[in-house]
């Protein structure tokens, strides 16, 4: 049977002394994407964030439970963070390019690892990752061009190709289409759908309509509690909890 690339059981995350997660137990499949949806402030994206401490980096935070990464648990005192970071990628909210060419961009993370041979290695690691990301057509002739000029759509597929550039085992979405224009948005959900084949992928998103589209398991988390997880056309068609039914038909959130 193959392995869940994350295991999550009995996980509590705290905000001082407020608990933002309760007991958050699910297995994310490889090669999948899921979906976590649910309404603003309940849990979802710092839940997303545990998957890579990226909570580690706000003071007064603790968890308890564990997170295992194709069986390794991610907080044990074993896990380099720097490598967690490296094989658990994350894409933000709104796309966030350094203010430099568009080559140094998707260059930065194998020349930090020490993974580029050369030149000629680099410039494939470059190409290989804007062509993963859907962008190379767009932008082979502008390389060296400044990527702050990019229209939104291009900065976030460029921030995507940016995190396959050091081949990652998962990919995290934060809502990364909501300051998107619909065509751009349709270019990144078409884009997910090309990348499971190579990533896990997992998406935190307000929109219900992009989570049925585009994920093959979905969460619904509720006052930090998943309140129910399922493949994402059972919950949007056989909903278990009166709480997710609610929710998915409006009545509630």
């Amino acid at each position: 049977m193959a392995q869940h690339a994350f295991s999550v059981k009995s996980l509590n995350f705290y905000y001082g002394a407020t608990r933002a997660l309760s007991n958050i137990t699910l297995e994310i499949e490889p090669h999948k994407v899921t979906a976590l949806i649910g309404p603003s402030g309940c849990g979802k994206s710092t839940f997303l964030r545990c998957l890579n401490r990226m909570n580690d980096t706000i003071a007064g935070t603790r968890v308890d439970g564990r997170i295992l990464l194709n069986g390794q648990d991610i907080y044990g005192p074993d896990m380099d963070v720097v490598a967690l970071r490296q094989r658990v990628g994350m894409v933000f909210q709104k796309p966030n390019p350094f203010p430099q060419s568009i080559y140094d961009n998707v260059a930065f993370g194998p020349r930090v690892m020490g993974a580029v041979q050369d030149k000629k290695h680099l410039d494939e690691i470059v190409e290989r990752s804007l062509t993963q990301a859907v962008l190379w057509e767009d932008v082979k002739d502008m390389l060296s061009e400044n990527a702050m000029g990019l229209s939104l759509g291009q900065q976030q597929r460029l921030c995507i190709a940016r995190v396959v550039a050091v081949e990652p085992e998962v990919i995290l979405m934060d809502e990364a289409t909501s300051a998107l224009d619909p065509i751009a948005t349709l270019h990144v959900e078409e884009l997910i759908a090309e990348l499971k084949k190579d990533y896990t992928i997992v998406i935190v998103t307000h929109n219900m309509q992009q989570a049925a589209r585009v994920s093959d398991s979905t969460g619904l988390f509720w006052l930090g509690e998943l309140v129910e997880f399922a493949s994402t056309n059972g919950i949007f068609t056989r909903p278990q909890e009166e709480l997710t039914e609610a929710y998915i038909t409006g009545r509630m959130g």
